[in-house]
């Protein structure tokens, strides 16, 4: 089932891969992985090319290689990859980084005999159409421009007539970013480029070869991705980029971030003031960029990774010699993070697009007086139950009441919603009634990092969370700090425990306004099984807990809350309100939990995509009487769960 859902993944088939001809879809030349040239892991730190007066002179070619995700020495897969001449080719390829008004001269060589080869992205970005540099079998060409436009860009090519969201294994490498810096900005900010390399298997081989997955940040897979520190206060500004043809919602845990700047491969978008999103989640879909910037207030270690499970699942790991993909977690005792530390245990098994940050404490304690006398307890228990999904196993929440535990197999999909308020301390225990460790996420609140919910990683040096472990709890104590709509979801074997059912629907209501189930409606997409239910059981999503939830009953001319929640394990998700033959309207008010500003709360067509890890709420006022269809649809599986809203 995990080979269906790496190909879903994709945006398109890619038949004939196998063949040796460029032009049907195969590799210009036979690689190996263990004689050809390394391919390296580019860091994004040092622009390519020499700068003189003004000039930037720089010549690329493509090289095939062996890439390595993981160890430098560790398994690898055969690639393509730019290189700047004289140089080793590299993940992604060599940064192009100028200042705005920098004259370019870029020579770019196609070594192979039986394909030209496509450029696209070497150009101004003043939104004119865009002209490739289509250079012949074996042949070099020339490209001169100025860049004219500040931005986040990035170049990329294909041996074919390819979009970008055919790019895949062989050619899934051959990009770079591609930065121009406005006048008096600073170059201190780093550049991250996400990577996804496919290969269908093959079982007519005499030695049959398995579908393999590579996801990447800048060239590595967690945990070998390069690790931050950062200290408390610190003002931290990243720049991200996606040529590949998977989205990604990239997910901060524990703080929100800012986004500035929204774009492509062509052009970009500034994003000023009010217009300036905050998130904890960020869809990025293919060929888009980002430019954004967070503070971390409070130390520990967090990480930043894509929310898609399978992206940051142990099936990202390349099998060893032996046929096995073990890796081990790096040591989480090391506050620099500089390197890797492996350890024998393997308390939460993760690969790809994971980033490590280390917040080292300021001159100014960060400290969280926790109450002892307006303390909200809550005991929350994972379990399971057999046969929940056909002959699957579900796993669910349950809260426990009194000194009674609750039945071994009561399960809720989702979770029991909680409902917290805003500066009340609250300690949850969470026990753990399954057979595996689990643990728990507090996902967009901003809390302390010990109880964060990543095993072996939150926390700080001498104090990292466990896992939890069978018949074991752990406590998590924290203090809301704001009203909104936010999720709590396993962190350990997501892949199956999220698509299991272990995920809920978390609200925090200000001490004056309790929270009101006649005008507060919460809808929560989440997991309908694991991933090997799907061919025999119904869908990808639960809506409510249901494929076919039942309808919700609405006054004309009264106000609602919509609180929309995406934790759906692996799918985009996009709502809408329609009537027989139009969208609805509604009132956007808050985003993954914060507080839109009054100039974004305008009244819109009622519609939004959203990737796993987001939250939104919307004001919505039904003027006519009649039925509604709230569609909760999947992207790429096609499905629809529609909702009635019926209006009296």
């Amino acid at each position: 089932m995990l080979v269906l859902i790496s190909r879903l993944f994709a945006l398109i088939s890619l038949a004939g891969l196998a063949s040796t001809a460029p032009h049907s879809g195969g590799v210009p030349a036979r690689i190996s992985t263990a004689s050809a040239e390394a391919i390296a892991a580019n860091d994004n730190r040092v622009p390519a090319g020499t700068l003189r007066r003004g000039v930037l002179s720089l010549n690329l070619e493509v090289r095939s290689g062996g890439f390595h995700p993981e160890e430098d020495a560790g398994p690898g897969v055969e690639a393509l990859a730019f290189a700047e001449s004289g140089k080793a080719p590299s993940v992604p390829g060599p940064l192009i980084r100028v200042p705005q008004g920098t004259e370019l001269i870029v020579r770019v060589t196609n070594p192979f005999k039986d394909s030209a080869l496509t450029v696209h992205g070497l150009s101004d970005h003043n939104r004119r159409a865009e002209v490739p540099l289509t250079i012949p079998a074996g042949e070099s060409r020339e490209v001169r421009f100025k860049a004219t436009i500040p931005g986040t860009f990035f170049y990329w090519a294909t041996t074919g007539n390819r979009d970008l969201a055919g790019l895949e294994w062989f050619e899934s490498a051959l990009n770079g970013a591609f930065i121009v810096d406005a006048p008096g900005a600073s170059a201190s900010d780093r550049i991250f480029v996400l990577g996804a390399w496919f290969r269908d298997g093959d079982s007519t081989l005499s030695k049959p070869r398995e579908p393999q997955n590579v996801m990447t940040i800048n060239g590595k897979s967690w945990p070998y991705t390069e690790r931050f520190t950062y200290t408390q206060g610190d003002t931290v500004r990243w720049r991200w980029i996606n040529p590949s043809v998977d989205s990604h919602p990239m997910h901060l845990h524990g703080f929100y971030y800012h986004i500035d700047s929204k774009g492509n491969w062509q052009t970009e978008k500034e994003l000023r003031g009010d217009e300036s999103p905050q998130v904890v989640t960020n869809l990025m879909l293919p060929g888009t960029t980002m430019k954004i910037w967070w503070v971390p207030e409070r130390p520990g270690n967090w990480i930043f990774h894509c929310h898609f499970t399978f992206h940051t699942s142990h099936f990202l790991m390349l099998p060893r010699e032996d046929g096995h993909a073990d890796h081990a977690l790096p040591s989480a005792t090391n506050a620099s993070m500089s390197a890797p530390t492996i350890k024998n245990e393997q308390p939460h098994r993760m690969a790809g697009l994971v980033l490590g940050i280390s917040v080292m404490p300021g001159a100014k304690k960060h400290t969280v007086a926790l109450s002892t006398t307006d303390v909200r307890s809550i005991r929350l228990v994972a379990q399971q139950k057999t046969k929940r999904f056909g002959k699957f196993i579900g796993m669910g929440y349950v809260t426990q009441e009194g000194t009674a535990e609750p039945k071994s197999d009561s399960v809720l999909i989702p979770g029991p919603l909680l409902i917290l308020k805003r500066g009340q301390p609250v300690k949850i225990t969470v026990v753990n009634h399954l057979p595996e460790p689990t643990a728990v996420h507090w996902h967009g609140i901003e809390l302390e990092s010990f109880p964060d919910g990543v095993p072996g990683w939150s926390g700080s040096p001498g104090r990292i969370m466990p896992p939890i472990a069978p018949k074991d709890s752990f406590v998590a104590e924290f203090v809301p700090p704001r009203a909104g709509t936010f999720i709590y979801h396993t962190h350990n074997n997501e892949q199956l425990q999220m698509g299991s059912g272990l995920y809920g629907g978390l609200i925090v209501v200000p001490p004056d306004k309790p929270y009101n189930p006649d005008l507060d409606k919460l809808f929560i997409v989440g997991g309908a099984g694991p991933a090997d239910s799907l061919p025999d059981f119904q869908s990808p999503g639960y809506v409510n807990g249901s494929a076919s939830p039942p309808p919700v009953d609405l006054k004309v001319g009264k106000t609602y809350r919509l609180r929309l929640i995406n934790v759906n394990p692996d799918w985009r998700v996009l709502f809408s309100i329609l009537s027989d033959s139009s969208f609805a309207s509604w009132r956007p008010i808050a985003v993954d939990g914060a507080d839109l500003p009054a100039s974004q709360r305008m009244l819109r067509s009622a519609s939004l995509l959203t990737g796993p890890g987001m939250t939104a709420d919307f004001e919505f006022t039904p003027i006519t009487a009649g039925d509604l269809r709230l569609e909760i649809k999947t992207m790429l599986a096609g499905w629809i769960i529609p909702v009635t809203l019926r209006v009296r």
